[in-house]
């Protein structure tokens, strides 16, 4: 094969690749992230058996991360669990702390 045809074959193929990029990128809801922020905030809002009213709630490319403090492990879990059951969510990174109330006992965080 020649320079010339390996150089014509690579530069097909890279702008085949480009072009998959590209309409993997345009075929993306711009509106998929913000609907499920909303809808996680929500969710956890209806949570009424923890307090997780004012937790950080992100969301990028459906990866949902949770940020703030919750008063248990227990907390911290039922959170992520509520944002996995959010419809389109791909994966939560879950960096919530837990802190004990004022006054209550330390709990050890998971």
């Amino acid at each position: 094969m020649s320079a010339q045809r390996r150089t014509a074959t690579a530069a097909g193929l890279l702008l085949l690749a480009l072009m998959s990029l590209v309409a993997s990128c345009a075929s993306r809801d711009p509106w998929q992230d913000a609907r499920i922020e909303s809808e996680v905030k929500a969710r956890l809002v209806a949570e009424k058996s923890a307090n997780l009213t004012r937790l950080g709630v992100v969301s990028r490319q459906a990866v949902v991360h949770l940020t703030g403090t919750v008063a248990s492990p227990e907390q911290k879990a039922l959170a992520e669990s509520v944002a996995k059951r959010v419809s389109g969510v791909r994966r939560v990174v879950n960096t919530l702390e837990v802190q004990a109330a004022p006054g209550g006992p330390a709990r050890g965080s998971s």
